[in-house]
């Protein structure tokens, strides 16, 4: 299975290469960073999943992370000296062997509790925060972790920047979110249950078809933490059914269909297009249509140019500023009714007359020059995009495949 996984890496990895100088470099950094993050998290075991408790100020994070452990392991109520940190909590048996894997994470704050050995909770950031700093450093690390529990209390589950910032824009992991509904003890027992049914639609709202929801109360004004224990059951049968690289997986697939779709897609049926466009412009310049021909010419470059799109698009674009120049060279060869010589793949033909043999000649030696001049520069940059559209597909059909038989 790890192998398989490097395999799929690996293919990543060159489809990112191909994709260098046919897409722009900021669209390529996302899947390559997802690529160097799994890379990171593979490497350290794979038993072991990597929690986020996320939510906003006063959901109860903190007081949640105190009741999974027994112990006041992280300070509530705004006393901890760095509110704007992760704080990684690890069991207590197995801090070294999750160490590396958060220190590449940037998680430089741990501590060990009593937690099951399965499990590293790291208490974010609130989601809601002041300090623009503590709101990206969750958005940082979100994408690197593998679940993520999403506390919310009954006054803010439905709070706007929660469900457009975080939870529509990662609806495609949502395999790997747990929500948590904190505080019902405030609630009377009859409102708790539409409360649930309430945020459960909020959730399906934002494309997250089958949330789990467990009610709790971590730190209740009287009694007892309320429903932890359910919720460390949920957590442990949730992590047997996703794999560490099951988000892997949603990036690999998404990245190669955003990088697809950043090139164009599909081919361009170019070759047929460029002899059509070719025929008739040579055409024109044996009739002496020059400002004609550098028209066609250019609108079919500045077409092929808008479909390929990207770094190809550009790259065509200025192929198509020197068309004018290039046809009045053209032109300049075939203003004389002598049969010009010498030209590459020259055909002959067959004529009733001089005069037809004279035009043909001319005609096939000026699309010949085109093609040399604007056709094969064309070609060219196409065949880089076509090179990258081949490893982003063999990327795509790859996952599908391992996806399909696991």
């Amino acid at each position: 299975m790890h192998d398989t996984i490097v395999g799929l890496l690996d293919k990543a990895d060159l489809a990112i290469a191909s994709c260098a100088g046919v897409i722009e470099e900021d669209d390529l950094e996302p899947m390559a960073r997802s690529v160097r993050d799994a890379r990171i998290r593979i490497s350290y075991p794979e038993d072991m999943s990597v929690v986020a408790l996320v939510g906003g100020t006063g959901s109860g994070k903190s007081s949640l992370a105190n009741a999974v452990c027994g112990a006041d392991v992280a300070m509530v109520g705004g006393v901890r000296p760095t509110t704007g940190e992760p704080l990684a909590i690890v069991p207590e048996a197995r801090a070294g062997d999750i160490g590396g894997y958060l220190g590449d994470l940037g998680v430089s704050q741990q501590v060990a509790a009593p937690i099951p050995p399965w499990l590293c909770l790291i208490d974010m950031p609130d989601t809601d925060s002041v300090e623009i700093e503590h709101r990206l450093r969750v958005e940082q690390l979100l994408p690197r972790l593998d679940m993520v529990l999403w506390v919310v209390d009954p006054e803010k589950y439905r709070d706007a920047a929660l469900h457009n910032r975080y939870l529509k824009p990662l609806s495609a992991y949502s395999e790997q979110f747990i929500f948590v509904l904190n505080q019902i003890d405030r609630l009377a027992p009859t409102v708790v249950e539409s409360v649930v049914a309430d945020l459960k639609k909020a959730l399906r709202e934002d494309g997250i078809e089958s949330p789990r929801i467990v009610a709790i109360a971590a730190n209740p004004t009287s009694g007892p933490p309320m429903g932890v224990s359910d919720l460390v059951d949920v957590l442990g049968e949730a992590v047997k059914g996703v794999r560490v690289f099951d988000k892997l997986l949603v990036d690999l697939e998404q990245g190669a269909a955003g990088l697809l779709a950043a090139t164009g897609g599909a081919g361009l049926d170019f070759e047929a297009r460029a002899r059509a466009v070719v025929d008739v412009s040579a055409r024109m310049l044996v009739d002496r249509h020059t400002r004609s021909a550098v028209d066609e010419l250019t609108h079919f470059l500045e077409s092929i140019a808008a479909e390929a799109g990207g770094s190809t698009g550009s790259r065509v674009r200025q192929i198509a500023t020197f068309v004018p120049s290039h046809v009045e060279s053209v032109a300049d060869e075939v203003k004389t009714s002598t049969p010009i010589e010498n030209r590459r793949r020259r055909r002959r033909r067959a004529r009733s007359s001089d005069l037809e043999t004279s035009r043909a000649d001319r005609r096939d030696a000026a699309g010949e020059m085109l093609d040399d001049l604007v056709i094969d520069p064309t070609r060219n940059a196409l065949a880089a995009r076509a090179q990258a559209n081949a490893a982003l597909t063999d990327l795509a059909i790859s996952v599908a495949s391992f996806r399909g038989r696991h």
